[in-house]
Order: C-alpha cells, then structure tokens, then sequence
C-alpha cells in the first residue's frame, strides 16, 4: 500500500474565519485529523475524516508528543491523506518541528500550512499593534512555560534589556513568576501590560495594568489558559483600536442583521438569544374586534410577519389607519404593500399626539408580554384600547446564551432590546448558578435599554441602566454608544 502523506496545518488564533483557505481545503480532503484542544469545534464541523482529540493540556495529555508522533506516522502508512491541526501557526510553539522529524526520519512525506500566530493576532484583535511607528519598532516573542530542565533557560535579562514589545505565550501558570523575573532582570514596573484571554474566540477579553501589577489583576479576573501576555507601550493603543464587545439578546431570527449594525457601529458583537418567539392562535372574535377598532398598531416587525399569514388580518388592515411603533415595523409593513403612520415620538405621548382628531379606538397586535405602557397611556387620553396577542416571547434555550453568561465577564455592553431579554437572561443565569457572576458583570459593564419599558424591567431586577436613546430603536441605541465611546 502507498503511503500517505501529513500535513502539519495552523488553525490560527480560535475564530474559524481566520483559518486559510488552504486549510479548510485539506479538512475537507483528509481521512484522518489529529486535533489540538484549543480549537473552535465549528472548525470541524462538516469534516467527513476520522477525528482524534490529541489536545494536551496543563498536567493532562490524551497522548504524549511521541505518542502523536507514531499515531502520525501508523496513519500515514496505511495509506491516510492525514492532517495534523494546530492551533496557531505549527511551528511556533506548536512542536510542529519534531513532528516534521519525526515524520521525514521515516520517510513519509509532509508538508507545513502556516496559521495565523495568536502571538499577532490575540492583540491585534483586543486592539493592541504589536509593533507601531514611534512607539514599538521590534517584537519578541517567548514561551512562558518552558519545558523542565531545558539546557538554556530564557535570559529574562537580554529580554528585558531588548525594549520593543514582548509577547509571552502560554504563561498563565507561571505569570507571577515571569513577572517577577522581567522587572528583577531591569524591565520598568511601570511598563504596560495586558492579558488577552481566549484571543479570537467570542470570549476573547482583555485587562490592561502595569507590569507590576497585571499577575495580581489576572487573578482577580480569573483569566485562564489560554492568555497571552503582552508588555510594552503599544498596550496604551488599545483604548482607541480596541473594539467594545456587545452582547445582542434578540431572538435568532434578528441577529444577523443586529450584529451587521453592530459591526458597522464599530463593535464586535456577541450573539446571545435570549429570547425566541412562539405563534399563538388567533382569536375566534377577531373579526368582531376588528370591526370595532378605526386604527391598528403593530409594536414589532415579528407582531406584522406573523400578522399578515391571516387573509381575514390582511383584508380587514385595507379599511383601517395602520399605526407602526417604529421604522423596523413600517419597514416590515411596506415590504408586505401597507403604508403606516409612525409617530415622532414612540410613546403614548406620541401616539396620542399623531392620532388626536383621527382615531377613537384602536387595536394592538403584538407580543403577549407586550408592555401596556402604551396601552395605559392611550387609556388615560381617552382612546378604547384592545389588545390582541399573537405571540409570546419564551425562553430561547440557545447555547450561545449560555455561553455568554459563563464568560459576562468579558462582555463591555449588553443591548436590551425588550423587557423579555431582561427578565430571561436573568432567570437563565440563576438557573445556572451565575447569577451573581452576571450582576458583576452588568455593574462593571455598560447597559443600555432601547425604552421605557425595557428600563422600567430593568430597574425592577435590579440592573442599573446606563443608556436609553430617546428614538426607541436599535440603531439609536447604537448610536448613542458610539457617541459615549468617543
């Protein structure tokens, strides 16, 4: 039988978007891939090959080097098409070499794909250049965990003395003791420094101190492995490059085009359902109380979308005035062919203001949670008021909620876009015995609510908010984030 061939493929920093085309490639040729444990697992997703965890960890190793070795080298000789994937690139820190030995000493032949080094990459995407024009014009790169009895033990005193930016990897065990080293060696305990945590993921966060006092800082953040440390002037840069992270609680169907905005606003966003959206049936006497109401208002795009499957709603909405509580919902109405009123002001003020002298009664359809801070407004300027539920808002059961209250901590703003986003991330996080981990979070983060209501709910759990644009809209909020960031 012909022997295979291995390919020692860099998976780059986390994000499954930064590996190369290359890489995604071999994935989808291999018939075998050993993978590390600092690994996305949507990089895998789809990959037809037999997949082995090799990952190593501190303390705890599925295989040995030489292990991974003679499984790369058993696969490849019976004939496998065989990709070894790494996170990072393979050849720095990556023990990719003494694969390649290994590999070419038995004559099987290999060939190296470069990945993105998270060495580069962890800073540069928490905002931080490794190198820049006048601050840092050389980079050094080192591991802080070395292996035991290494013949030459790094000189933490030429480091130290090399001035530029250092970037240490894999040194969360050891970061006090690095420290201590680079300041005894001569390095300014005044000198900027940061951990980046987790970089490339959508946990990626950073904490920024001096030398002195960033080991005493990452543990009281608790970051954890894997971090990179990064030591020079060019960390101060981050309070401009760095991109605020924004948690976006809509349901599924709204985060795509959320998180476009989000970025577009210059955030990097985190999508985290907290909500999703359950159809009701609609009412046996809706005709009747259609019949009653000279105006109807839709509060949400998903209230007109759900709507609008009704003949009866569509040909009894041709003889009435359609109020929309917002462009989003005048945009979900225009594209169905009906034209709405919106009022300047998304309130009962304003509502009561744009239907004074032109509507008696009117009818909502939306959410059955629909705040009634409208409806009592209108109530109380002397408008009939009826409400007709054609959905309710549940609890998402998404992951990427989940995961986003594990790690709160990294979260620079969460975007409230109903009172239900509130309620339910809340209720989530005790479920899960993190409630108080999210309180954390919430106070040392930025909130901010897209109205009255959502700031009303808020304030009822206990969350301080930060920020309420005075156009209720998404975008608004955004906007007004920006301004504040400025």
């Amino acid at each position: 039988m012909a022997r295979g061939k291995v390919y020692l493929v860099g998976a780059g920093p986390g994000d499954p978007e930064l590996m190369t085309l290359k890489a995604k490639r071999l994935l989808g040729q291999a018939d075998v891939v050993l993978f590390d444990r600092l690994l996305d697992p949507r990089m895998l997703e789809g990959v037809k090959a037999e997949l082995i965890d090799v990952g190593k960890n501190a303390g705890r190793h599925k295989l040995n080097q030489e292990g991974i070795n003679q499984l790369l080298i058993e696969k490849a000789e019976a004939g496998n098409i065989v990709v070894r994937l790494k996170g990072g690139d393979p050849y720095l820190f990556g023990r990719g070499g003494e694969e390649a030995l290994a590999l070419q000493e038995k004559g099987i032949p290999f060939e190296v794909v470069p990945g993105v080094t998270s060495s580069i990459a962890a800073p540069e995407l928490a905002g931080i250049p490794v190198t820049h024009r006048g601050v840092a014009s050389s980079l050094v790169i080192v591991t802080g965990h070395e292996e035991p009895g290494k013949e030459a033990p790094l000189d933490w005193k030429a480091i130290a003395a090399l001035g530029g930016t250092l970037v240490v990897l894999m040194g969360v065990s050891r970061l006090e003791q690095n420290v201590a080293a680079l300041i005894e060696a001569g390095k300014s305990p005044q000198t900027p420094a940061a951990m980046v945590e987790k970089g490339g993921w959508p946990q990626q966060r950073m904490i920024s101190a001096t030398l002195a006092d960033i080991a005493k800082k990452a543990k009281e953040a608790m970051i954890e492995s894997p971090a990179i440390l990064v030591v020079g002037e060019v960390v101060l840069l981050a309070g401009k490059l760095g991109k605020k992270k924004i948690a976006i609680l809509r349901p599924a169907a709204q985060q795509k085009e959320s998180a476009a905005l989000a970025e577009s606003y210059g955030f990097s966003p985190i999508s985290a359902p907290a909500i999703a959206i359950a159809k009701k049936p609609l009412p046996d006497d809706l005709r009747k109380r259609l019949g009653k109401a000279e105006c109807v208002a839709f509060t949400s795009a998903n209230g007109v979308n759900m709507a609008l499957h009704s003949p009866d709603l569509r040909r009894a909405l041709a003889e009435k005035m359609i109020v929309a509580i917002g462009p989003k919902t005048a945009q979900a109405l225009a594209m169905q062919g009906l034209t709405a009123t919106v009022p300047e002001e998304y309130s009962s003020e304003g509502m009561e203001k744009m239907l004074r002298g032109k509507c008696r009664s009117i009818l909502f359809l939306r959410s059955a949670q629909g705040s009634q801070y409208l409806s009592e407004g209108l109530k109380a300027s002397g408008l009939y008021v009826d409400d007709i539920a054609l959905y309710e808002v549940v609890p998402s059961g998404d992951p990427l909620l989940d995961e986003l209250i594990k790690s709160a901590n990294s979260v620079d703003i969460f975007a409230f876009t109903s009172s239900s986003t509130a309620r339910f991330l809340i209720e989530r996080a005790g479920a899960m015995g993190l409630e108080k981990q999210l309180r954390l979070a919430l106070a040392a983060g930025t909130v901010a609510a897209i109205g009255k209501p959502t700031a009303k709910e808020l304030s009822r759990l206990g969350v301080v908010v930060d920020i309420m644009p005075e156009i209720y809209t998404f975008e608004a909020m955004l906007a007004v984030l920006r301004e504040l960031a400025q």
